[in-house]
């Protein structure tokens, strides 16, 4: 196997990713205020901006695990808890209200924006699709 062979097969790996750490005042404002907002205790925070096809993201890995990804203007596209509930406030209150209603007592853990609506992972393993006005439109097993 040629260098170059090793070198294309780890770049389509990595998706072609350019990743390198940053400060954290580097983050948009936007970012930096959501996370100030959110996870006012957190510490020891993570940053790297991102290019993915020419777009520049954000990653943030915040000390108790969460994981939060932002687009270039600082708008979060992905809020990840992994061991704890998404902070109330995050979720649209519409969503919030339906999950409630639809499955009493159960907590939102991961929240995504996708393109048309949002996309909710619960501690039951349901995976929540609503659209864009907070409307449900379906649930399926994780």
């Amino acid at each position: 196997m040629t260098v170059m062979t090793i070198i294309a097969c780890l770049l389509m790996a990595t998706g072609c990713k350019d990743g390198r750490e940053i400060p954290y005042h580097k983050l948009p404002a936007k970012a930096q205020n959501f996370i100030e907002t959110f996870f006012p205790d957190e510490s020891d925070i993570y940053a790297e901006r991102e290019r993915n096809d020419g777009h520049k993201e954000f990653e943030v890995r915040l000390s108790g695990g969460i994981e939060i990804e932002f687009d270039h203007n600082g708008e979060w596209k992905s809020v990840d808890c992994s061991f704890s509930t998404v902070p109330e406030g995050i979720v649209p209150q519409k969503i919030a209200d339906d999950i409630a209603v639809r499955y009493p007592g159960v907590g939102i853990y991961k929240a995504e924006r996708k393109p048309g609506g949002y996309q909710i992972s619960t501690g039951n393993g349901l995976e929540l699709f609503y659209s864009a006005d907070g409307t449900f439109v379906r649930a399926e097993r994780d």
